[in-house]
């Protein structure tokens, strides 16, 4: 049969034959054969690989090769001898894979289309293909259960990715809801394809009916895995019932859309034949070199090394030569490093337009003049690779006419220019389609989890990944996993290397730019525990002073060894920190523990600007001879603290397991002081917890028991700050036992405060109460900040029991003892304090008024978990006002949705509050709604029962069953 006839069919139905329409009988081990072969299309299949198949270990006949033989000979006869090949020690079916159902898919897939409707035609196209169960009919257990896991996974993979196009085109019908419900019925446990169809229902109006799958969705999964739904159902659920205005306006993607010379010079390089991605800067280049000028037109493309601005320049320079039709000069402005003088730049252009040598003048004031002449009177294009200085380009570029000058340069350049763009690495998408694109997409496909694991290494890095895939395509036998373990861990760049180019040639060729001097100093960087660097670690790595380091972390900046992150801080792509800590012998142990000390003053400064008049520095810290940072404001915590959390949580973590007893210490001291500040500053700590238990493990000496304990201490309160309170209610049993064995009064009171918070927060308030007296009575160790802060739990303790007189007192007592600064944790505990005195003593006009306060103290500290608490309380306090409540409490749960941890208890109130506000306006469906997911997420975290439980849920005549 002519292979132009054949169609193999693999996606719908039993695997089958077409001839033209007509299909071919096949029996079922042949076609098991022939299924084995075309998923591994034009590639050698082992015997071996058959046999495991085509049989389980108990039915294996005695000759499996001469049986599998005799099955390829009848393919033979259905599709062609030419078609089914012997190679070595197997087959390979050799056919066009457009003849095969599943690379007509991927090819359809995989189309590099030019809009969001064109792409959905092609992924509809594709998705025709698939008419029924992937390897169907073939009564061949083994290799079913093998392949069509993955295949129905990679089919479905695609029809979401059709589904989210059609909702973001807005392509909504009662058809497309339809197949959504089909395939929810069909594949119940994609979860995703949920969320598209509450999405489609939602947004056409049918907003009961998408509630009501996600509680077919609940149902669906606990029957079903005993689970509940993921973040992304959940979080779309409770935008639902914010009513989100975002999620009914869809937004499609952007679409990008001297005398005459005989022969004009044509001097670009050939393009990369594996270009991919930047659609967004090939556009802009474009939209410049389209445009007619009377002036030269300039853009400059920066970047580091091997990040494609050479790949990229001259693919938009190719698509537009027909702009130029006067001729494309190409030059390149560096030799290993080295500026290339411009004097002879020009006068290599002025030979290539017709100028003959003799002709050339001798200065190069006089062949720029000579080269702006000739230019005037032609419309060239100019590409000036790796250019060194903006001096060197200066001189290059022409005065007037229709002519246009590309530059690349992996250093900042400042040169005036009409387009700058700087190139990053490419995305994991781009990087997938890059690396199909050298070593097959049927390759990538067959081992997925290796070829995830080779781009994340290559991190969007196009030379690495240009490097990796040659060498697969020039080493067919290797399996990805094989290259995968060679590129994970040290040791990686010696993989990314072939014929001549490499990564680390590249960053040598930039570093042997540096004096010896500044090379050793960016090489002690690869000494730290993270890709980022500030002016004040440098500086005491290098012992230098920080206007010296300062002025060394710009230039290494310039050359784009380093990239600027926020002020004062410097970071590095994931390959320059592989070259840093590859190096022999990069480790510096003195300098890094001089960082670390720089870290602890520091971080000491900060906690001494935010708890003014706390207890003394351990001396530990107070020993300690670095200057650290000094802050003036509050904000200049914030903005000094966030930018640094890896680098700070880095250097305690490492040096936490020093044989050194004393770095050791000094690393305990910088975790819980850093664990501390962060909370001050905006009650975030959930960065530190890994760190603060690592202290709890970590065999340290009888001198850290104080910072074992405060480990355990701020566990606790952490913990409890995310709703996880019995793990909470454990670590402060462990602090208190520490607190009392060191007779630690101070941390003792600090710690029944806490412990107070927690049981109010389980709703317990006698408990509570109690405890809060224990801390009062103990009160006296504490600095009168801190008594204060006692007073205001007291208060707020106070308040939500019903007392709202003793409330009142305690609260006047802690303003008494210490007055808050505007935008700090204190005055935003203080103003929830006041909201619930208000509220209990029925004054709600006055509770929003000090909610409106506390939200605007939380926003100032950039605290998003106190913005969606004093947001909630803001929604409770309108309510009982009499005020319009929906919106409010609509955006806490919002901001709930967006922390980076889920608070249980915060986001079952927030629904309660929704709840109140839908039956205020009527929508008894909404309402019920908003209960019944509370009451489910209350139940998952085992919450049910509990007096806080039971108060939320009374607020309700009926409650619904989970």
């Amino acid at each position: 049969m002519p292979e132009s006839e054949v169609f193999v069919r693999l996606l719908g139905g039993p695997v089958e034959v077409l001839q033209g329409t007509e299909r071919v009988a096949l029996a079922r081990r042949p076609a098991a054969v022939l299924a084995a072969l075309a998923l591994r299309l034009n590639v050698p299949v082992s015997y071996g690989v058959i046999a495991e198949l085509l049989w389980s270990p108990d039915e294996l006949p005695a000759s499996p090769r001469r049986a599998i033989q005799t099955y390829a000979s009848r393919l033979r006869e259905v599709i062609g001898r030419d078609a089914v090949v012997a190679h070595g020690d197997g087959l390979r079916l050799q056919l066009d894979p457009d003849r095969v159902d599943l690379y007509r898919f991927r090819r359809l897939v995989d189309t590099d289309t030019g809009s969001p409707r064109e792409e959905l035609d092609a992924l509809s196209q594709a998705l025709d293909l698939w008419t029924g169960a992937p390897l169907s009919g073939l009564g061949v257990d083994q290799l079913a259960e093998v392949e069509r896991p993955a295949l129905l996974d990679e089919i479905l993979n695609v029809a979401e990715r059709r589904n989210e196009l059609r909702l973001r085109l807005g392509d909504l019908d009662e058809a497309f809801i339809a197949s959504l419900r089909r395939l929810t019925a069909e594949h119940p446990w994609r979860e995703r394809t949920w969320c598209h169809l509450m999405l489609a229902l939602y947004r056409t109006g049918r907003q009961g009916e998408a509630l009501s799958t996600f509680t077919d969705l609940v149902g669906v999964l606990r029957d079903g895995l005993g689970i509940d739904p993921g973040a992304e159902a959940t979080q779309l659920h409770q935008r639902m019932l914010a009513a989100d205005p975002d999620l009914l306006d869809p937004t499609p993607p952007a679409t990008a859309g001297a005398g005459p010379v005989a022969e004009p010079p044509a001097q670009l390089p050939a393009g990369s034949p594996a270009f991919v991605g930047r659609r967004r800067e090939l556009a802009e280049l474009a939209a410049l070199l389209d445009r007619p000028a009377d002036r030269v037109r300039v853009a400059v493309v920066s970047g580091p090394a091997g990040v494609g601005k050479t790949t990229t320049v001259i693919e938009a320079a190719h698509r537009a030569r027909a702009r130029f039709p006067d001729g494309q000069l190409y030059t390149a402005g560096s030799n290993s490093g080295t500026a290339v003088p411009a004097r002879d730049l020009l006068g290599t252009f002025l030979r290539d337009l017709g100028t003959t040598s003799a002709d050339i003048p001798a200065s190069l004031a006089d062949r720029a003049a000579l080269f702006r002449s000739l230019c005037a009177r032609r419309r060239l294009l100019i590409v000036i690779d790796d250019a060194h200085s903006a001096d060197q380009i200066t001189d290059l570029l022409p005065g007037a006419g229709d002519c246009a000058v590309l530059v690349t340069s992996r250093r900042r350049i400042a040169v005036p220019a009409n387009l700058t763009l700087d190139l990053d690495t490419i995305t994991t998408a781009e990087s997938h389609e890059l690396l199909a694109t050298l070593a097959g997409a049927a390759r990538l496909a067959a081992e997925p989890d290796a070829t995830a694991a080779i781009i994340h290494a290559c991190a969007g890095s196009p030379l690495a990944l240009h490097i990796i895939g040659g060498r697969l395509a020039t080493r067919p036998a290797w399996p990805l996993a094989h290259l995968r373990d060679r590129l994970t861990g040290p040791g990686r760049l010696a993989e990314l290397r072939l014929d001549g180019h490499s990564v680390q040639a590249v960053l040598d060729a930039t570093t042997s730019t540096l004096d010896p001097t500044d090379a050793t100093r960016f090489h002690t960087l690869g000494t730290l525990p993270a890709d980022l660097v500030d002016i004040e670690t440098a500086a005491a790595l290098w012992e230098t002073d920080p206007i010296e380091a300062r002025d060394l972390l710009e230039h290494l900046s310039d050359i784009r060894l380093l990239e600027p992150a926020v002020p004062g801080c410097y970071s590095w792509h994931d390959l320059i920190g592989s070259y840093l800590r590859d190096r022999p012998g990069h480790r510096d142990a003195a300098a890094v523990r001089r960082a670390l000390r720089q870290a602890i003053a520091s971080a000491a400064n900060a906690n001494d600007r935010l708890r003014p008049g706390d207890r003394p520095h351990h001396p530990i810290v107070a020993t300690i001879d670095a200057d650290g940072v000094i802050f003036a404001e509050h904000s200049d915590v914030h903005a000094w603290l966030h930018p640094r959390i890896a680098l700070l949580t880095g250097l305690a973590r490492d040096a936490l397991t020093s044989p050194d007893e004393n770095q050791a210490l000094e690393a305990a001291a910088l975790a819980v002081n850093l664990d501390k500040l962060l909370y001050e500053c905006c009650g975030a700590g959930h960065d530190t917890e890994e760190l603060l238990r690592l202290i709890t493990v970590a065999p340290l000496p009888p001198a850290a028991d104080r910072y074992v304990g405060a480990a355990w201490h701020n566990l606790a309160s952490g913990l409890s700050d995310q709703g996880r309170l019995a793990e909470a209610d454990e670590a402060a049993a462990q602090a208190i036992v520490i607190w009392r064995r060191l007779g630690d009064r101070y941390g003792e009171a600090a710690l029944l405060n806490n412990l107070s918070v927690l049981h109010g927060k389980l709703g317990d308030y006698a408990a509570a109460l109690e405890l809060m007296r224990q801390c009062m009575a103990a009160a006296d160790a504490l600095p009168d900040m801190l008594r204060s802060r006692c007073q205001v739990t007291f208060a707020d303790l106070l308040a939500r029991s019903g007392d709202a007189a003793a409330a009142q007192v305690a609260l006047a007592a802690a303003r008494a003892l210490h007055v808050p600064e505007p935008g700090s944790i204190p005055e935003y505990h203080d103003l929830t304090a006041e909201i619930e005195v208000h509220l209990v003593a029925e004054r709600p006009i006055e509770a929003v008024a000090a909610a409106e306060r506390a939200v605007t103290a939380a926003r100032e500290m950039h605290a998003s978990q106190w913005i969606a608490r004093s947001t909630l309380l803001l929604a409770r306090a309108r309510r009982l006002a009499g005020q319009h409540s929906l919106d409010t409490a609509a955006a806490g749960l919002q901001h709930l949705i967006g922390l980076h941890y889920g608070n249980v208890q915060w986001t079952c109130e927030a629904l309660i509050e929704l709840a109140h506000a839908h039956r205020a306006r009527g929508d008894l469906h909404s309402a019920d709604a908003c209960v019944a997911e509370a009451t489910r997420l209350a139940d998952q975290a085992g919450l049910r029962g509990t007096p806080w439980a039971d108060a939320l849920f009374r607020q309700f005549v009926t409650t619904p069953q989970p």
